[in-house]
């Protein structure tokens, strides 16, 4: 009865609709002229339509009402259409070949930075899950070192390592890549080579959405291993016994919260560093330096790394404090971490990972845009110091990397 009715309402809404939106127009169009009077008849005679008439009205009415059907059954046939369509025409404009080269980058840049300084984040993820054992960075590093050895300071390296490059990949590559795209369908690149900053927080965060959601089981086995050393053996020991004991949730439990860390961080982080880089290399063309990049290109990707991830570094502790605790305590939630820790203790290990978090961030965009001007792609900020040219194409359509 119910699926009767729902065939009914459905037969009703399209009669609806093509009466509303398409049956003038068929009226004006096919309808047989009806005529009371004609010269060759008789006063008074109808002329009456022919069959063939009829059938033509017939036939285009109920072409109109299985069109109207089809697009009922799909309601997403057509928006699907013009995606396709307009990804088609974008495609046309973009540069293919450069994004393998950004995805290598993004992926080397962000593991070797972050093998680099695990040392500063074991003693800032201690300092997070037991409270009160270390002073200070220095204290933490001393003391590990004097108790554990280099091993100690080096604890969850291979986790690190293995999930940094995909989430460095995806994050660069993808940020890079959405940024492109949406420039290309909305021809809404500026001059200066930057998007609008709702489209450039767009990119960055589903970039680092992919990115993060495939660090995640190995950002959880380290923390375990930093925290809990007596856990299990090794990366793959971490990770079978997580999921052993705790099922998907033992490796994917945090996504939530490490989302809640991650995206903002890496908003933060692009938006901050391609404003920063914009504004020197802006002032430097208005100053007439020429050829700003390779003079002073590193020295700028310097002072920019050091202000983005000091910014991004406190946008994101309270997420990262979250996760840190959550992982200590299988079974705890966040809201449960956040009453653990108060409003105070969402800052706890700040300073350690300020200095972690600045020193990674900087060294990525030093890598990340040495191998950028290796290929031959614009670094961020460098198009805001160069002249429009006057016969050029539009600016929206002109897809480079920045």
């Amino acid at each position: 009865m119910v699926m009767g009715a729902l065939r009914l309402t459905l037969c009703f809404m399209t009669l609806a609709s093509v009466a509303t939106l398409d049956l003038p127009l068929l009226h004006r169009a096919s309808l047989p002229s009806f005529q009371p009077f004609s010269s060759s008849n008789a006063p008074g005679e109808l002329v009456m339509p022919s069959r063939a008439g009829h059938s033509g009205l017939l036939g285009d009415f109920s072409q109109m009402l299985n069109q109207k059907k089809s697009e009922l059954r799909n309601p997403f046939q057509k928006p699907l259409l013009m995606a396709k369509k307009t990804a088609q025409e974008v495609w046309k404009h973009m540069d293919l070949e450069k994004y393998p080269k950004l995805f290598f980058a993004g992926g080397f840049c962000a593991a070797i930075t972050h093998v680099v300084t695990v040392p500063i984040d074991v003693v800032k993820t201690k300092m997070q899950v037991n409270p009160g054992e270390f002073k200070n960075l220095n204290d933490g590093i001393s003391k590990i070192y004097a108790s554990e050895g280099a091993q100690g300071l080096m604890q969850g390296m291979a986790p690190t390592f293995c999930g940094f490059i995909l989430q460095g990949a995806l994050k660069y590559g993808f940020y890079e890549f959405f940024k492109d795209t949406l420039a290309g369908m909305t021809d809404s690149r500026r001059e200066d080579g930057k998007l609008p900053v709702p489209q450039m927080m767009l990119a960055a965060s589903a970039a680092e959405i992919l990115g993060t959601t495939a660090l995640l089981p190995f950002e959880s086995a380290r923390i375990r291993m930093v925290a809990d050393p007596t856990f299990a053996k090794g990366m793959v020991g971490t990770l079978v016994r997580l999921v052993q004991e705790q099922g998907i949730k033992g490796i994917f439990g945090g996504l939530i919260p490490i989302w809640c860390k991650q995206v903002p961080f890496t908003i933060t982080q692009f938006l901050v560093f391609e404003f920063a880089a914009s504004s020197i290399y802006k002032a430097l063309a208005d100053a007439d330096v020429q050829d700003a990049s390779a003079k002073f290109g590193t020295m700028i990707t310097l002072g920019c790394g050091l202000i983005s991830g000091t910014t991004a570094s406190l946008v994101s502790q309270p997420g990262d404090t979250v996760l840190s605790v959550m992982n200590k305590a299988p079974g705890l939630g966040v809201v449960g971490a956040l009453k653990q820790l108060g409003p105070g203790g969402l800052y706890l290990g700040a300073s350690a990972r300020a200095v972690h978090v600045t020193s990674y961030i900087v060294a990525q965009f030093l890598i990340y845009d040495s191998i950028k001007r290796l290929c031959g792609i614009p670094v961020a900020g460098e198009q805001a110091g160069k002249k429009k040219e006057a016969d050029g194409p539009p600016v929206g359509r002109v897809i480079k990397a920045t």
